[in-house]
């Protein structure tokens, strides 16, 4: 990570004021060029507002608040055509209130009350209404289950996520290596994520870009559900590398 601009700046909003200075700098894990305020007594304690753009294009990724280095206020997510995707509240560093995940075309896809926590809506997308891999101690079956997983975020913010921070990798475009790689991950009773690996494999260092791609996303889940009881199964992303003409 690398400062590459540092200049004063007056800020409103959230009660600040002469006191910030503004920070520009670039992100180059994440492929991400961060735009915010910091304390000028402080440089090191984001306060005011936020913004996040894409380092190759400058894409509007996300924007929000800080206010003593935690998220704060409205915090909205843009897609890869800077719709926004994703949008709520923030209040010392935590999700609250109730929170919109949304389709391309502005659809709600999940809306989850992070106060009380609890599902208010949720439409699963065609990928997530078949059998999963039911997992219970050493034993798998495949199942239909009543509630997939869901990725509170919202499935466009998961993707947006996810390609963001990808390249393709410079020995796959040198062998003209293309296909698709099948990242595939356990999502447990509680929501949490582990054992990430490669369920299909092309080679050419794509199946780890693949996979730091999948881990990128984060997130919040909420574990599956079957007969009425949340349960461990295993989630597969599928990534497509394909170069252009």
């Amino acid at each position: 990570m690398k400062i590459i601009l540092l200049c004063m700046g007056l800020l409103s909003g959230l009660g600040v004021s002469a006191q910030t200075t503004r920070k520009i700098v670039d992100n180059e894990d994440l492929n991400i060029r961060e735009k915010y305020y910091v304390l000028k007594t402080d440089k090191q304690t984001k306060q005011g507002k936020y913004q996040a753009f894409s380092l190759f294009g400058d894409r509007l990724i996300c924007e929000g608040y800080y206010k003593n280095n935690l998220k704060d206020s409205l915090w909205t997510f843009y897609s890869l055509r800077e719709k926004p995707i994703e949008t709520g509240l923030y209040k010392d560093g935590e999700k609250t209130g109730i929170w919109k995940g949304l389709n391309a075309d502005g659809t709600v896809n999940v809306e989850y009350d992070f106060t009380n926590n609890n599902l208010m809506y949720f439409q699963p997308n065609k990928a997530d209404t078949g059998k999963f891999k039911v997992i219970s101690g050493a034993d798998t079956t495949k199942r239909y289950v009543d509630r997939p997983p869901i990725y509170l975020d919202g499935v466009e913010r998961f993707w947006a996520v996810m390609i963001t921070g990808m390249r393709y990798p410079a020995s796959a475009r040198t062998n003209g290596v293309q296909g698709k790689v099948i990242v595939a991950f356990t999502i447990n009773e509680r929501g949490g994520t582990s054992d990430y690996y490669i369920k299909h494999s092309i080679g050419a260092d794509c199946d780890q870009e693949a996979l730091k791609a999948v881990k990128r996303a984060g997130g919040y889940w909420l574990p599956a559900i079957l007969n009425g009881k949340q349960v461990a199964v295993e989630y597969q992303v599928p990534i497509s590398f394909t170069m252009g003409n």
